[in-house]
């Protein structure tokens, strides 16, 4: 593993995906809030995806940063791709909750 591409995937997912992905739930759940009244679940489970999202972002940093210390190979930077699939996975949930298909 290169020094310089676990530094560099790091702050871009520290200083670039995690901030994204707090601002998409900020905004999308704003927009979902807007034109609807949603249950006390939809909101519990919005706030727990405006924080998760973030949260993600820090979890495959660490855990990239733990590989690369302690000797993991290049695959570790799949673990990269963690914060994608959970913006996936909120954006159907999302899109879900609107009724869109």
């Amino acid at each position: 593993m290169s020094t310089l591409w676990t530094v560099l995937g790091s702050i871009a997912m520290l200083g670039l995906v995690a901030p994204m992905a707090f601002m998409l739930v900020v905004f999308s759940g704003g927009a979902l809030a807007n034109g609807r009244v949603l249950s006390a679940v939809q909101e519990n489970v919005l706030d727990v995806w405006l924080w998760l999202l973030p949260m993600l972002c820090v979890l495959s940093a660490g855990i990239v940063i733990y590989l690369h210390r302690n000797g993991g190979s290049a695959l570790a930077y799949a673990w990269y791709a963690l914060p994608f699939a959970g913006v996936a996975a909120y954006l159907v949930w999302a899109n879900a909750l609107t009724g869109s298909r």
